[in-house]
């Protein structure tokens, strides 16, 4: 079974990790800023990659 993110729970449970006083008027800000992030990450995520893929062990652009 796949957990579903929310980013309203994950910006709580980081503000309390971290011990942050996150103001109730910025915490919509907060939550959607992670929802753009998400967005912006999430065809990087869906991107397949192959079992067998190694990572190099030097980068040479």
């Amino acid at each position: 079974m796949e957990k579903q993110y929310d980013s309203r729970i994950y910006v709580e449970q980081m503000a309390l990790m971290l011990g942050l006083s996150l103001p109730p008027d910025s915490q919509m800000g907060v939550i959607d800023a992670f929802e753009q992030l998400r967005a912006v990450a999430q065809p990087v995520l869906n991107f397949p990659l192959p079992d067998d893929l190694e990572v190099a062990p030097i980068f040479e652009p």
